[in-house]
Parts: C-alpha cells; structure tokens; sequence
C-alpha cells in the first residue's frame, strides 16, 4: 500500500524541501498525545487542541509566506520580460521606420527574422514563467492534501472532530491565511498575465505571415483561444488551479449533484475494458424517462380523480404513490446493484410497464385503487440507486464528470418534457382494445409503450460490467513507487536555475517522513450507527436544506393544474405547458450560476440568499383575498421566483455537500447521493400528500394551507442554515 511520506518523498521539489509542512512533528505530537488520552482531564485534552492548533498554524504559515515570496519573483520575473518584450518591439519599429523604401525592401526579409527570433524567444521564457508556476501549484496541493491527512489522523487517534472547528474558524477570520492557500486570487494573475503576452506575441507572429493577403486578425475575435490551444502549460496550469481551487464550470457544477466521488486515475487497458458506450446511453435514457413518467401525470391528475368520482385533490395522493413506493426501493437496488445490474434493471423496467398499463386501463375499471398502485408500481420501478452505482463503479475516470453531468440534464429535461407531452396529449381521444385512450390515459398508454422499448434495448444492447476489476483494487499489493509516482508535468520543464536558493535542512521537514499512515480508501459504513456519526453538522444542514427546497417545488408542481384552473381557468394543457417551461430554466439557471455567481460568492452566501429567494415566492404565491384578487401576473412571478431561487439553491446546496462529506459518505450503499435522494424522494412523498389532505378543507383553501405549512418550513431551514452559517466552509 503507497504511504504518504513515500509518495511526498517521490514527488517533492527538492529545492523548497524545507517548506513543506512538518508532517512528522504533527504526527509525533498527535500519537504522543493519543498514548495517554485515558489518564487527561478535559481540560488538558482543551490545551492540547489548542496547542496542536497553534502548531497547525506556524505550519500554514509557514507555507503561505513561501508562496506570497514565490508569487513575488514570478512577477518580478514577468516584469523583467515585459519590458524585454516592449523594448524589442519599438527598437524594431524604429529601424524600419528609419529605412528608405527601397532599403526597407531590401532588408524586410531580415527585420522580420529577427522580430521572428524575439518573439520566439520571449515566448519560451514565458512558459518557463508558467512551468514555474505549475510546480508552486502542485506544492501548495501536496501541502494541502496534508494539512487534510493530518487533521484526518487527529480525529482518528484523538476522537475529536478538530476539522471543523479548526478550519471554519480558520476560513471565516477576516485575514485568513487559508484563504490564501485554497483561492489563489494572485496565481491567477500571473497567469492572466503569461496568457495574454503569449497570445501577443504569436498573433503579432501570425498578422506578420498574412500581412501580404491583407488579412485581419481583428475579424477573427475567437483566435485568442485558438492560440491557447496550442498552449499546453496554459492548460495544464487551468487544470492544476482548477483541481485546487475547486472553481466551477457548468459540467462540474451540474456533475455535483450526483454527488460521486472525484474520479481517481485508473490504467488504460482498465478504462478501454470497462467502458461501453451503449450501456451508459441506456443508463441517461432510464433517468429521461422516469423523469418524465413522474412530471408527465401532473397536469390531468386531478381530471383524473374527478372522472373517478373522488376529490380532484386526491392528485396529491396518485402523484405521491410513486416517491412514497420509491423510497423503498432505492435502498433494495442499492443493495442490488452490489451483484448485478442487468437483473434489477429488467425488474424495475417491467415494475414500470405494469404499473403505466394499470394507470391507463383504471378508467376502464372505474377504479381509483388500480391507478394508485399502478403509480406505486412505477415508483417500485425508480432505478436511480442502479444508475448511481452504475456510474460510480463502472463509467471511465476521464468520463465521469461529463457522464454524471449528462445524467443530471437528462434527468431535468425529463422533468420538462413530461407536463409538456401531457399538453400535446390532450386532445387524444379513442379506444385501444376497448379501453379509452384520452387526455387522462395517455400518459399511461406512452409510458408503458416507451418502457416496453426500453426494455427491449436493455436485453439487446446493454452490457453487464465486469467485477474483476474491483476486486483487482480491493486486493491489490502494495504498489511499487515507481508505479504510483504522480504525474508532475512540471518535470519536464524544471528550469535550470531555482527562482529560490536551496536552504537548510529542517528536522520536521515532511519530506524525512519514512513510514507514516498508508493513503488507502475509507471502508464504507457498515450500518446506521456508522453513518450517523458521519453526519456532520455542515451535512445535516445541507440535507435539511435539500429536503426543503424539493418540498416547496413539489408544492407548486403538483398543485399547478388545480390552482391555475380554479383561479385563472386555465386547461390542462395549459398548465402542463406551463409546468413544461418551469422545467426548461433549469439548465440556463445552472449554467448562471457556475459560471459567474458561484466563482465570485461563496457558497453559503448564495445558499442563505436564495433560501430567502425561496421563502419570497412562497409569500408571493399566498393568496390575500379578500384584501386583493389574486391574479395571473401574482402567480407566475412567484412561482417563477420560488422554482428558480429553489433550482439555484439546490445546484450550490449539492455543491457544497459533495465538498464537505466525508469520503466514507461517497461509497458504499448508504452514500451521500443515496441519502440526498431519500431525503428529496420524501419531501416529494409528504407534499404530496399534504395537498390530498388539506384538499378535505375544500379546493378554494387549498392554495394557502400548503403554501404557509411550506413557508414555515422555509423559515424553519433559514434558521437552521444561520445558526450553523460558520461551519458551511
């Protein structure tokens, strides 16, 4: 197994050796201090928390003034080069100027071989900027991923959870020295700056070539990044900040709401064997149609029950039979998934033809108990637990992140198209085998036939995995360490002369560490006592937040037909179509916010804000009459309001929890993805069927007796969220 000290010890900068932070003074003093931890007092064990703290911080210190010290030279350094570059380019202008016509002729060829020369050389020197750069990168995520080690052994061999208290007051003081580490404002600057002055110089090399056919790099605005293409330390450099700072882009961003594990790197000849380009559309195409299948009854529902001669709030009830029967079966595929995928992808496949087919034909039998188990059949058949999983054991490191992403927009759109199919169904009306076919039992009649499909392309063309290769890593020896060095990019382009001159040696340097704790993957929880000690504070107000946030937007959905029709008489179709737009802002709103809010905001700035976005389209959405008439414009403002506040609260909500769960929490069959989809699978279930009973009050209450139970839950998690605000780091 590869021990951390091993593997810093293969990968280190030998130069900045005594920079690094003192991992085996802190390991000394942490198993000194575990030796006698029967025999303290609580105040002992204070001061030691304290004092081990203290230690902690000389250490980060440590690191961050060699940082600030090397971001100094490496502008000093640019600084030097842009003048060289301004230098060069008004002595060339100046000889030119200084030609003749005919001398300018003659000696063209020359200037422009020497101005060719300059800017070659100026951009080497460039990139040797950023190789230096890259390296400063890759030490402060070795000292970061032992700053995490090490708090990690402390909560191991003290049993106190140092790490939050540790670093939320750490993180949260206005001069926070860990900010310096984890944000990295000033490496972005000096790439900014190698960036542009490369682009400089090769567009000046190319407007030189075309210059004879007139060409105009001004036209081409989108060569810039064309020419960083052809930069790979630029890339690499993005991708070293990127892994560092965590900075979000739409596919990560959206990715996050699996909430998988960060892929790890895998063998080539593993990726090539198990990756099967067929078994993972099928896996987008299942989410996509239960997504559908669940949002796709929505608009009629109520139509339905009144044709089944019982209250149109009863839509509550036939809409919740699917998250309520789901619950159960998430955690049986969870366990199922274990040894099989195909097996309880069928299941669950024919679960759903039986239970769409019964949904369809309960008209034909006047019966109100065959459309409610049919719909708790279709719920029975929610294979998201197998999709998960199958994601997270059997999808290729390289593609895991674009996978997952896809998933979650397949599971969105799903969500859009279902109320819209409802409203183009509508108008259908005929008899299949004697049974009717109109705006109510379409839904069903699709479903089923589309789920008959799919199963036929599952036996045809889906693939089951191989096993082998997690028992390869479960049982795998103890690697090689020339097999598990990392990839450091920076090797290749080590500059000859240090920016810093070698110093002493320090005794507490990491780099002496010879056997230290093994890096190997926590074991999973085994039971409930387990995970419950790993629900942190930060993790409980998270899920508490996700449960919120799906039981508002349940609330608006699943009651949209009947109070657009009551109050505005609007169709189904109509509302369906309405629900269906509601659905599509999805996306634009997560590309908003992981593009521009959450790289400037900190998360749980945008969460607290939009969780009073939330509670405001709740009061928007309470109907105040007789004071004043509720109108059209009241309800689409705020209902426009809540589900957007509520989609951007639960893109940085499931952001922030796959940042501050626990590795224990991304694996094994009670994972934090299968928590967060019980917890949101539930809130669905119970607004669901709050509607149906309220509804008994009469449809004229309706509106106000679920949205002020909801608002009161908003403010109940703004609560929550503002006395926990400082452990959301």
């Amino acid at each position: 197994m590869v021990r951390f000290g091993h593997y810093i010890h293969e990968n280190h900068i030998p130069e900045w050796k005594t920079h690094y932070i003192g991992y085996k003074l802190l390991k000394k003093t942490i198993n000194q201090y575990a030796a006698r931890t029967s025999n303290i007092s609580e105040e002992e064990r204070e001061e030691f928390i304290t004092t081990f703290s203290k230690l902690l911080d000389s250490q980060i210190e440590k690191i961050v003034l060699f940082v600030i010290e090397k971001q100094g030279l490496l502008a000093k350094w640019l600084k030097y080069l842009s003048r060289r570059q301004t230098d060069a380019h008004c002595i060339l202008v100046t000889n030119s100027e200084a030609q003749t016509h005919n001398e300018l002729t003659e000696n063209g060829t020359i200037i422009a071989d020497v101005e060719a020369q300059s800017n070659v050389k100026l951009s080497e020197e460039y990139r040797n900027v950023g190789r230096e750069l890259l390296r400063l990168l890759e030490y402060v995520e070795m000292n970061t991923t032992g700053l995490r080690k090490i708090l990690k052994k402390f909560e191991k061999r003290v049993g106190f959870r140092l790490r939050e208290r540790y670093l939320a007051s750490r993180i949260n003081h206005p001069y926070s020295q860990l900010q310096q580490v984890f944000r990295q404002v000033g490496i972005g600057a000096l790439m900014a700056t190698i960036s542009q002055n490369l682009i400089q110089l090769r567009m000046e090399t190319l407007n030189r070539d075309q210059r004879s056919n007139s060409f105009s790099l001004f036209g081409r605005p989108s060569l810039p990044s064309k020419v960083l293409e052809q930069e790979p330390i630029i890339k690499a450099i993005e991708g070293a900040l990127h892994k560092l700072t965590r900075e979000a882009t739409f596919i990560s961003f959206v990715a996050n709401s699996l909430l998988i594990p960060e892929p790890e790197d895998q063998p080539e000849e593993l990726e090539e064997k198990e990756y099967h380009f067929w078994s993972i559309q099928l896996n987008l195409c299942n989410t996509f149609l239960y997504m559908v299948n669940y949002y796709i009854v929505v608009p009629t529902s109520d139509l339905y029950a009144e044709q089944l001669h019982v209250p149109p709030t009863m839509n509550g009830v036939i809409i919740g039979a699917m998250p309520l029967t789901a619950l159960v079966s998430s955690l049986v595929y969870s366990w199922w998934s274990n040894y099989s995928y195909t097996a309880p992808l069928i299941f669950s496949t024919l679960l759903l033809i039986s239970g769409n087919f019964m949904y369809a034909v309960a008209l034909y039998y006047n019966s109100v108990w065959l459309l409610i188990i049919g719909r708790g059949l279709s719920g029975l058949g929610g294979a998201r637990a197998i999709n998960r999983r199958f994601l997270v054991d059997h999808v290729p490191a390289k593609q895991l992140t674009s996978a997952s992403a896809a998933f979650v927009i397949a599971s969105s759109l799903g969500m859009a198209a279902g109320p819209s199919l409802a409203g183009i169904l509508n108008n259908l009306d005929f008899k299949f085998g004697g049974a009717p076919v109109n705006n109510v039992t379409s839904p069903g009649w699709l479903m089923g036939f589309l789920w008959i499909t799919y199963l036929i392309l599952v036996i045809v063309c889906f693939k089951e995995p191989s096993r082998n290769s997690e028992n390869l890593q479960d049982n795998s020896k103890p690697a090689d360490s020339r097999d598990i060095k990392a990839k450091n990019v920076s090797s290749d382009y080590k500059l000859e002369t240090p920016l810093l001159n070698k110093s002493g040696e320090d005794s507490t340097s990491l780099l002496e560490v010879v056997a230290v704790e093994p890096v190997e993957k926590e074991k999973p929880m085994q039971g409930f006592l387990e995970l419950m000690k790993e629900l942190t504070l930060p993790v409980r107000i998270l899920l508490t937040i996700y449960f919120m946030l799906k039981f508002a937007s349940e609330i608006l959905i699943s009651e949209s037909s009947l109070v657009a029709q009551l109050y505005f008489d609007w169709s189904s179709a109509k509302a369906g179509l309405f629900v269906g737009g509601l659905g599509l802002t999805v996306l634009p709103i997560c590309a908003l916010v992981a593009n521009n809010i959450s790289n400037k905001y900190e998360d749980r700035v945008i969460i607290l804000w939009s969780e009073c976005f939330v509670g405001l389209g709740v009061i928007g959405s309470i109907c105040y009459e007789p004071i004043f008439q509720y109108n059209i414009f009241q309800y689409m403002f705020s209902a426009i309001l809540l589900f957007v506040s509520a989609n951007v609260l639960e893109g940085v909500n499931m952001s922030l929890l796959s940042k501050v769960m626990s590795s224990r929490l991304s694996r094994g069959v009670f994972n934090c993805g299968f928590l967060s989809t019980e917890a949101g699978t539930l809130a669905r279930a119970m607004a669901d069927g709050l509607i149906t009973l309220t509804g008994k009050a009469g449809v004229a209450y309706l509106l106000n007796l679920t949205m002020i139970p909801t608002l009161a839950l908003v403010i109940s998690t703004i609560f929550v969220t503002w006395t926990g605000y400082y452990s959301l780091y």
